[in-house]
């Protein structure tokens, strides 16, 4: 219940992100809307990453509060940066998440040995990576990201703003916010204060 938005720029990454969080009944219905206060949202700075999630308060709760994640050394881009995200990050993640009992529990019917209930967005060196429910990440190509039940909304904003230029960071930013807006304006479960954050190669 959320929407958290991201943008790969040329040499930047921006992550941006509503506050609303919304309780839901058993038959699906809205039960309870409710406001995230600043400094426990759903996307944290943690050491040199930004990272957000879509999905559980739990995961959101970990990201800001336990988890540690690895320290890449500072030269790492491209290939050798996909394969430390690959082998470091995500093992460390997982390890967080099972040791706090946040993971699908062994009698689970699922295909996948490893299983969390969020999307995790993830910048590092400028770079992006989704992280989805089995641990498996992606980076998209054209470096618009959407995720959440306002998702949707936001990248059809997204898009539809990208200009064809390259744009600076600041400029990146101000899209991300008015894609926020927009998702804000037909998903019931995204809301203001929006917030977004820019990270530099």
């Amino acid at each position: 219940m959320t929407t958290i938005v991201g943008i790969q720029g040329d040499g930047y990454a921006i992550i941006a992100n509503d506050s609303r969080i919304s309780d839901t009944d058993s038959n699906g219905f809205v039960s309870r809307i409710s406001t995230v206060r600043p400094g426990s949202g759903k996307v944290a700075k943690n050491g040199k990453y930004i990272i957000g999630a879509a999905g559980d308060m739990r995961a959101i709760n970990l990201l800001h509060h336990v988890f540690t994640p690895p320290a890449p050394p500072a030269t790492l881009l491209g290939v050798r940066l996909d394969k430390f995200f690959t082998s470091k990050f995500i093992p460390d993640l997982r390890e967080c998440f099972d040791s706090q009992g946040y993971s699908a529990p062994t009698n689970d019917q699922s295909d996948h040995i490893a299983e969390q209930g969020s999307s995790i967005l993830v910048a590092i060196h400028g770079v992006i990576y989704v992280i989805d429910s089995d641990y498996s990440w992606a980076s998209d190509n054209n470096g618009l990201y959407g995720l959440g039940t306002g998702g949707p909304y936001a990248l059809g904003a997204l898009k539809a703003l990208f200009p064809k230029k390259k744009l600076t960071a600041t400029q990146a930013k101000s899209l991300a916010l008015k894609a926020l807006t927009v998702a804000a304006h037909y998903d019931p479960h995204t809301g203001p204060p929006f917030y977004a954050q820019i990270q530099e190669q």
